[in-house]
Protein backbone atom coordinates (compact mmCIF):
# COMPACT_ATOMS: atom_id res chain seq x y z
CA UNK A 1 0.00 0.00 0.00
CA UNK A 2 1.45 3.75 -1.04
CA UNK A 3 -1.12 5.86 1.83
CA UNK A 4 1.20 7.70 3.94
CA UNK A 5 0.79 9.44 7.20
CA UNK A 6 0.60 13.43 6.42
CA UNK A 7 1.92 16.34 7.98
CA UNK A 8 -1.25 17.99 9.19
CA UNK A 9 -2.31 20.72 6.66
CA UNK A 10 -4.93 21.60 9.00
CA UNK A 11 -4.61 23.24 12.46
CA UNK A 12 -5.89 21.46 15.36
CA UNK A 13 -9.09 23.93 15.72
CA UNK A 14 -9.63 23.23 11.88
CA UNK A 15 -9.81 19.30 13.29
CA UNK A 16 -12.28 19.69 16.13
CA UNK A 17 -14.57 21.69 13.86
CA UNK A 18 -14.39 18.94 11.20
CA UNK A 19 -15.17 16.18 14.06
CA UNK A 20 -17.85 18.36 15.72
CA UNK A 21 -19.60 18.15 12.07
CA UNK A 22 -19.57 14.00 11.59
CA UNK A 23 -22.70 12.19 13.11
CA UNK A 24 -19.96 10.67 15.28
CA UNK A 25 -18.86 13.13 17.42
CA UNK A 26 -22.02 15.46 17.35
CA UNK A 27 -23.03 15.25 20.47
CA UNK A 28 -19.46 15.71 22.16
CA UNK A 29 -18.34 18.97 23.44
CA UNK A 30 -15.60 21.05 21.84
CA UNK A 31 -13.13 20.16 25.23
CA UNK A 32 -13.37 16.90 25.09
CA UNK A 33 -12.94 16.98 20.72
CA UNK A 34 -9.78 18.86 21.38
CA UNK A 35 -8.11 15.75 23.58
CA UNK A 36 -8.97 13.10 20.91
CA UNK A 37 -7.61 15.37 18.15
CA UNK A 38 -3.90 14.38 19.07
CA UNK A 39 -4.79 10.36 19.01
CA UNK A 40 -6.00 10.96 15.26
CA UNK A 41 -3.64 10.23 12.13
CA UNK A 42 -4.18 11.53 8.87
CA UNK A 43 -2.89 9.65 6.34
CA UNK A 44 -3.44 9.94 2.57
CA UNK A 45 -4.52 7.81 0.17
CA UNK A 46 -4.24 8.29 -4.23
CA UNK A 47 -7.02 7.57 -6.62
CA UNK A 48 -8.05 3.40 -6.66
CA UNK A 49 -6.06 2.57 -3.94
CA UNK A 50 -7.39 0.08 -1.26
CA UNK A 51 -7.93 1.34 2.11
CA UNK A 52 -8.55 -1.99 3.56
CA UNK A 53 -10.04 -5.22 1.74
CA UNK A 54 -13.03 -7.31 2.95
CA UNK A 55 -11.45 -9.92 4.62
CA UNK A 56 -8.73 -7.70 6.88
CA UNK A 57 -8.72 -7.33 10.49
CA UNK A 58 -10.00 -4.30 11.23
CA UNK A 59 -8.07 -2.30 13.77
CA UNK A 60 -9.06 1.23 12.44
CA UNK A 61 -12.01 3.22 11.75
CA UNK A 62 -11.22 6.52 9.52
CA UNK A 63 -13.26 10.02 8.90
CA UNK A 64 -13.16 11.12 5.61
CA UNK A 65 -11.87 14.58 5.14
CA UNK A 66 -11.23 14.88 1.73
CA UNK A 67 -12.65 13.74 -0.97
CA UNK A 68 -14.26 10.39 -1.44
CA UNK A 69 -14.42 6.91 -0.14
CA UNK A 70 -16.35 4.17 -2.37
CA UNK A 71 -17.31 0.75 -0.23
CA UNK A 72 -17.60 -2.41 -2.12
CA UNK A 73 -18.35 -6.22 -1.84
CA UNK A 74 -16.88 -7.97 -4.76
CA UNK A 75 -17.43 -5.38 -7.26
CA UNK A 76 -21.18 -4.00 -6.39
CA UNK A 77 -20.38 -0.77 -4.60
CA UNK A 78 -22.57 -0.41 -1.48
CA UNK A 79 -21.67 3.10 -0.70
CA UNK A 80 -19.94 6.52 -0.76
CA UNK A 81 -18.41 8.03 2.00
CA UNK A 82 -17.73 12.21 1.90
CA UNK A 83 -16.21 14.71 4.08
CA UNK A 84 -17.41 14.06 7.50
CA UNK A 85 -18.63 10.34 7.15
CA UNK A 86 -17.03 7.73 9.39
CA UNK A 87 -16.18 3.86 8.33
CA UNK A 88 -14.57 0.96 9.10
CA UNK A 89 -16.20 0.92 12.59
CA UNK A 90 -17.98 -2.45 11.93
CA UNK A 91 -14.66 -4.74 12.65
CA UNK A 92 -13.45 -2.41 15.49
CA UNK A 93 -17.05 -3.13 17.31
CA UNK A 94 -17.25 -6.98 16.61
CA UNK A 95 -13.51 -8.19 16.11
CA UNK A 96 -14.79 -9.99 12.91
CA UNK A 97 -12.81 -9.44 9.40
CA UNK A 98 -14.01 -6.46 7.26
CA UNK A 99 -17.07 -7.03 5.77
CA UNK A 100 -16.56 -5.19 2.33
CA UNK A 101 -13.72 -3.04 0.64
CA UNK A 102 -12.72 0.36 1.05
CA UNK A 103 -11.25 2.45 -2.17
CA UNK A 104 -9.83 6.31 -2.85
CA UNK A 105 -12.39 7.89 -5.33
CA UNK A 106 -10.05 10.35 -6.39
CA UNK A 107 -6.99 11.76 -3.83
CA UNK A 108 -8.14 11.11 -0.20
CA UNK A 109 -7.33 12.38 3.03
CA UNK A 110 -8.77 10.53 6.23
CA UNK A 111 -8.27 10.64 10.13
CA UNK A 112 -7.44 6.99 10.97
CA UNK A 113 -8.44 6.41 14.50
CA UNK A 114 -7.01 3.20 15.68
CA UNK A 115 -8.80 0.61 18.18
CA UNK A 116 -7.33 0.64 21.69
CA UNK A 117 -8.14 4.82 21.25
CA UNK A 118 -11.27 3.99 19.96
CA UNK A 119 -12.00 1.65 23.05
CA UNK A 120 -11.08 4.71 25.63
CA UNK A 121 -13.26 7.24 23.46
CA UNK A 122 -16.31 5.09 23.71
CA UNK A 123 -15.71 4.15 27.61
CA UNK A 124 -15.06 8.13 28.57
CA UNK A 125 -18.00 9.56 26.22
CA UNK A 126 -21.06 7.24 26.10
CA UNK A 127 -22.71 10.15 23.49
CA UNK A 128 -20.16 8.47 21.15
CA UNK A 129 -21.35 4.86 21.62
CA UNK A 130 -24.81 6.11 21.30
CA UNK A 131 -23.79 8.04 17.80
CA UNK A 132 -22.38 4.94 16.25
CA UNK A 133 -26.01 2.75 17.50
CA UNK A 134 -27.68 5.80 16.20
CA UNK A 135 -25.63 5.89 12.74
CA UNK A 136 -25.26 1.87 12.22
CA UNK A 137 -29.26 1.52 12.50
CA UNK A 138 -29.36 4.51 9.56
CA UNK A 139 -27.18 2.43 7.22
CA UNK A 140 -29.23 -0.97 8.34
CA UNK A 141 -32.69 0.72 7.53
CA UNK A 142 -30.81 1.89 3.89
CA UNK A 143 -29.61 -1.59 3.20
CA UNK A 144 -32.95 -2.77 4.03
CA UNK A 145 -35.01 -0.42 1.87
CA UNK A 146 -32.79 -0.80 -1.35
CA UNK A 147 -33.36 -4.92 -0.56
CA UNK A 148 -37.13 -4.45 -0.79
CA UNK A 149 -38.57 -5.34 -4.19
CA UNK A 150 -40.64 -3.09 -5.66
CA UNK A 151 -44.24 -3.84 -5.12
Amino acid sequence: MSHHATTSRISATERVALLKNTALFAETPENVLSSIVPIMKEVAFQEGEQIFAKGDLGTSLFIVQEGEVHIFSGTQQLATFRPGDFFGELALLDAEPRSASAVAHGAVVTFRLDQEDFYDVMEERGEVLRNILRVLCQRLRRQNEKMQLPQ
